[in-house]
């Protein structure tokens, strides 16, 4: 679904500043006024949007780097590492994918290495407390692994400092909102703070998702852990501030809290899939915001790591992920084709740009079958009620080179035929550009040519009817002043004639089109263009018709009740016959006294007007033939009259 853009005009009402802990955040007004002022900023806002397309953001993005932390104050003194826990390396032992990469995940493995033994006791252990906990560290790892599968990337298996990091994915089934209250102040694009009073440039931005960035759950084991001490953690992701990732960090403690001297990280990775979204209060809407909190003081959390991108990277990043995620799912999937009717994976299928999905065999097909038949104009979406374009990249690989070079050729002879100023050069075939004279000049041959009569270039005098033509060509074959082939001129001539005798031509590109049955209102196979068949004038719908023009003829809509009415074309018919067999031919229908011929030697007649069953011996009505004719009867079959 595209993001949908509103403008926040100014004096609207701002929502409150987000709230965790459970506490709804209010979201900025989903309906703001439609019509933007015509003033500079109304300029900078449509600038400000165009940087947020998700396709300018389709490559690479360069990784953001992570700021560093902050020095501690002088309420956090930090505390000696343990000589159990030296610094974390990254290795590629275990399972998962390899060591993590990339600006996020080294920002937060750069964070837990710097809060390793700030704040915490050192806790002095038995051997045997040691090896327990090893071995339930080791269990708990491998139970991770088993359930989470590849989301889990181990960093480190050494005793003491085993670290790894957990992509907790969030998917909405049912979908959800995400909106972003922004300024473009300054030329920049930018987050609205809590606390900015002025909302006069404010700009709310909208789209929907299924799919969330992971949340990042980076954590390191020390030796302590489960027996005493909780891991070391840090939390991080694209779509939440310093604000909304403190209280998810004051969460899993708590959750600690509750389950002490027990494994929690899988609790931990459980709650964060299934009640963070709740937790925040985003049960019917995400938004976006970059909190204000800079230190503890402030209730922020320094294992909070937000991401610090502005929002024209944030929000095609999530928006892109949900693309990504949908067309994975969908792959893996089984669909039924609209047009065959047959179950498929994804894999088979081919995904147009309208969202339609149709099998590649069936697609395959309507392709060529337009190519062949030069309908290329008609090749859109098989969708009765879509007319959204098949694009060039899905047409090369369904089409073989040679129909897609003739598909490229009759697209582009289509396009050039559509235009009303190019006419082509009656010599050699050359598309030229109509001047305003209705002239035009040939850039291959330079022949000078009448663009409405073919011929050449007449300045002052009245183009030829194709009567005069003919006429002017019959004189010069009888007293043979003739060049070239004439006779081919004569006949392309006469069917000139010919055809424009019962044909209309097309008020855009002038091709001949005649009427088989139907209405006034026709539609060029050539350019697409609607026009009246009575008065030849380019029309859009049926309001045309309100005036002189007529859509059905009256023969038109006599012959439609014809086949309407069946008995009335039946009484037509008996009529005929009545005329044509009256006299001795006929034999008079007792029902409706109509004439009705006889077919050969057979007796059994039926009458065309009351659909009725006679003898022509008796003129009884038969009811059943073989009690009517037997041998207590009469005869079905006699000797010609």
């Amino acid at each position: 679904m595209p993001p949908r853009k509103s403008w926040k005009p100014k004096g609207s009402s701002r929502g409150p500043a987000q709230r965790p802990h459970g506490k709804s955040a209010a979201a900025p007004d989903p309906n703001p006024a439609h019509e933007y002022p015509y003033d500079a900023s109304a300029a900078a806002a449509s600038e400000a949007l165009e940087r947020l397309d998700v396709s300018a953001a389709a490559e690479e993005d360069p990784p953001v780097e992570t700021p560093p932390p902050p020095p501690p104050t002088q309420h956090e003194v930090p505390a000696p590492a343990p000589p159990s826990q030296p610094p974390v390396e990254a290795s590629s032992c275990g399972s998962g994918s390899a060591a993590a990469g990339g600006g996020r995940e080294e920002g937060a493995l750069r964070r837990l290495r710097e809060l390793v033994g700030i704040g915490r006791e050192e806790v002095e252990l038995t051997e045997e407390e040691v090896r327990t906990n090893d071995q339930r560290q080791e269990d708990e790892i491998c139970a991770l692994e088993a359930i989470f599968g590849d989301t889990v990337v181990m960093l480190n298996r050494k005793q003491g400092q085993r670290t790894f990091q957990v992509h907790v994915h969030i998917e909405i089934p049912d979908g959800t909102d995400v909106s972003a209250r922004l300024s473009f102040g300054a030329g920049t694009l930018n987050y609205k703070g809590a606390h900015d009073e002025d909302a006069s440039d404010d700009l709310v931005y909208k789209f929907r998702v299924e799919h969330l960035p992971p949340i990042l759950l980076t954590c390191l084991l020390p030796s302590s852990y489960p027996s005493n001490q909780p891991p070391f953690f840090t939390i991080s992701t694209e779509w939440l501030d310093k604000v909304m990732l403190s209280s998810l960090c004051h969460m899993l403690d708590m959750i600690w809290e509750e389950q002490l001297g027990m494994e929690v990280v899988y609790q931990w990775v459980q709650w964060l899939q299934s009640s963070s979204l709740s937790y925040l209060g985003f049960d019917n809407e995400i938004v976006l915001s970059k909190g204000d909190l800079t230190c503890v003081e402030d209730g922020g959390d320094n294992r909070a790591c937000p991401d610090d991108a502005p929002p024209d990277l944030t929000i095609p990043r999530i928006i892109r992920y949900n693309d990504d995620k949908r067309h994975e799912a969908f792959l893996h999937g089984i669909h039924d084709c609209m047009i065959c009717f047959s179950e498929l994976p994804g894999v088979d299928f081919i995904n147009l740009p309208c969202h339609h999905f149709f099998c590649q065999k069936c697609m395959q097909t309507y392709c060529k079958m337009h190519v062949k038949e030069g309908t290329v104009v008609k090749l859109l979406c098989p969708d009765t009620k879509c007319e959204g374009v098949v694009p060039p990249n899905i047409l090369k690989r369904l089409l073989g080179e040679d129909e897609f070079e003739r598909w490229e050729g009759l697209l582009l002879q289509r396009t050039l035929d559509a235009m009303a100023d190019v006419v082509y050069c009656p010599r050699c075939q050359t598309a030229c550009l109509e001047d305003a004279g209705d002239e035009a000049v040939c850039s291959s041959c330079l022949f000078s040519f009448c663009t409405l009569c073919r011929e050449r270039r007449h300045v002052g005098v009245e183009c030829l009817s194709p009567e005069e033509k003919l006429i002017i060509l019959e004189r010069r074959q009888k007293s043979g002043q003739v060049k070239g082939d004439i006779q081919k001129v004569m006949d392309e001539v006469r069917s000139i004639k010919e055809i424009l005798k019962d044909a209309k031509q097309c008020p855009r590109c002038k091709m001949a089109i005649s009427k088989i049955e139907g209405c006034n209102k026709m539609t060029c196979w050539n350019c697409g263009r609607f026009f009246c068949y009575q008065c030849n004038a380019a029309i859009n719908g049926y309001d045309h018709f309100k005036g002189d023009c007529v859509v059905f003829d009256q023969e038109e809509i006599d012959r439609w009740e014809m086949q309407m009415n069946q008995r009335q074309q039946r009484q037509v018919v008996a009529q005929a016959q009545a005329e044509i067999f009256e006299g001795e031919y006929g034999y008079p229908c007792p029902t409706c006294r109509n004439p009705i011929p006889k077919i050969g030697n057979n007796n059994h007649l039926y009458c065309w007007a009351c659909q009725r069953h006679f003898c022509a011996l008796c003129r009884k009505v038969v009811l059943k033939t073989s009690q009517h004719f037997g041998p207590r009867g009469c005869k079905q079959h006699t000797a010609d009259d």
